[in-house]
């Protein structure tokens, strides 16, 4: 679980794809989607309990927004800093 990566695509037509899952006590999660120059992505998370978090730099949160300033994969990583393994669901939208 600590290193697991999985790739977020975007339905035909849409900007927004959602993923859920669980995720271990301690444990992190890595998700990458593609994308273009000048978009901006927005990612929301929410997990039963309350303690997950984005880790992108410096921002530890539960929403997670930033212009792209160049064509290619994103990374997004996610933690669960609870003592059990909890049910999240995190939501990726590009515009």
């Amino acid at each position: 679980d600590a290193l697991a990566q999985s790739r977020i695509r975007f339905g035909r037509g849409k900007s927004s794809a959602s993923v859920s899952g669980t995720m271990a006590a301690g444990g992190a999660r890595t998700y990458v989607l593609g994308a273009r120059r000048g978009q901006t992505l927005t990612a929301v998370l929410s997990c039963g309990n309350g303690r997950c978090d984005f880790a992108q730099g410096d921002l530890h949160d539960t929403s997670y927004s930033e212009y792209l300033e160049s064509n290619g994969d994103v990374y997004i990583t996610i933690h669960n800093h609870g003592n059990r393994a909890t049910r999240f669901t995190m939501t990726v939208s590009i515009q």
